[in-house]
């Protein structure tokens, strides 16, 4: 039985569009294959609790405000090493001790170093590395760091002193420093400053003499 030329024209038609249809299909489910495998190896993962990470930091420096001045340190360079614990309670995260934590400023700096260090009395303050998938696979890094700040020459900075002894400043709450990282450790992650942190000298607690208001720090330098 012969087809006519109308009918076979439709049926081309159909074959031609169910064709065209399942290649879509096969595309899109390919597409989203891929994309599963690639989300899957991206996903990162958090260091493992036993684990000791070291990095070396930079910072464009302190700024601070003293006795109504504000007042910029300049570069500074470090190095922290963290150990990592685990967070009791919640698998999608860990904690971070600091063993080491320290920044200064270059000697030829006219003769100013400031050296930031864990302060030991608080050693049992703990910063949380937590996996977030909010938006892309993340990590947030809530590091506390109880800091002890001396400036060896305070008449280079303009700050206020009446003799040549260095000045030395304490916090007595830690400074929070947040970072939001595609890794750990944190190559070439920044962080900032969460709150400004008050600083007293040591044995005046109660007595705030200065106020860091801006501490930006990157992993690996900038």
């Amino acid at each position: 039985m012969k087809m006519s030329k109308k009918k076979r024209a439709k049926v081309i038609r159909r074959v031609t569009t169910g064709a065209v249809a399942a290649s879509a299909v096969g595309v899109a489910v390919a597409g989203i294959a891929l994309a599963a495998q690639r989300t899957e190896q991206t996903v990162p993962k958090l260091p493992a609790p036993g684990a000791t990470i070291g990095v070396d930091l930079a910072s464009r420096g302190l700024e601070l405000i003293f006795a109504g001045q504000r007042i910029k340190t300049g570069p500074l360079e470090g190095r922290a090493i963290f150990e990592i614990e685990p967070n009791k309670g919640d698998p999608t995260s860990v904690q971070t001790k600091l063993s080491e934590f320290y920044l200064t400023s270059p000697a030829k700096q006219g003769g100013v170093t400031i050296a930031i260090e864990a302060n030991t009395r608080k050693n049992k303050d703990r910063s949380v590395l937590r996996r977030n998938r909010s938006k892309a696979p993340s990590f947030e890094h809530a590091l506390r760091v109880p800091l002890t700040i001396t400036v060896r020459n305070p008449e280079a900075l303009g700050l206020p002193a009446d003799t040549e002894e260095s000045l030395t400043l304490t916090a007595e709450d830690p400074a929070i420093l947040m970072g939001k990282l595609s890794s750990f450790p944190p190559r070439g992650a920044r962080y900032k400053l969460k709150d400004a942190t008050e600083l007293s000298l040591p044995g005046q607690p109660a007595v705030g003499v200065a106020t860091i208001v801006k501490f930006p720090i990157k992993v690996n330098g900038f």
